[in-house]
């Protein structure tokens, strides 16, 4: 009985602990840049082109044009979309060269 005692003083110190961090300013984000959009063949939505420099690389985003939201108990709250996709590849990779198989 004593141990589960401190097990249960011990859990409840962890959880109070992690609230606590949650509260501190998040760290800063690395963002990519915008390069361009593309037409995605259905109304409503485009592909968009990011570049991320730090890695050197280009993604290409299928997403709506628009994000649905409401607001609840004073908040902003994103609707799920079932529209998405994300591609990314390396932006100066040298090209394969190509083989032949004897």
């Amino acid at each position: 009985m004593r141990s589960l005692i401190y097990f249960l003083q011990s859990l409840i110190l962890f959880i109070s602990t992690n609230i606590y961090a949650q509260t501190t300013v998040p760290e800063l984000k690395y963002q990519m840049q915008f390069i361009a959009t593309f037409e995605a063949g259905q109304t409503g939505a485009g592909i968009y082109k990011l570049y991320d420099q730090s890695d050197d690389v280009i993604c290409y985003v299928l997403m709506p044009d628009t994000a649905s939201r409401k607001k609840i108990d004073g908040k902003w709250v994103y609707d799920a979309n079932s529209l998405g996709s994300l591609s990314c590849l390396k932006a100066n990779s040298p090209p394969k060269a190509l083989t032949k198989n004897k």
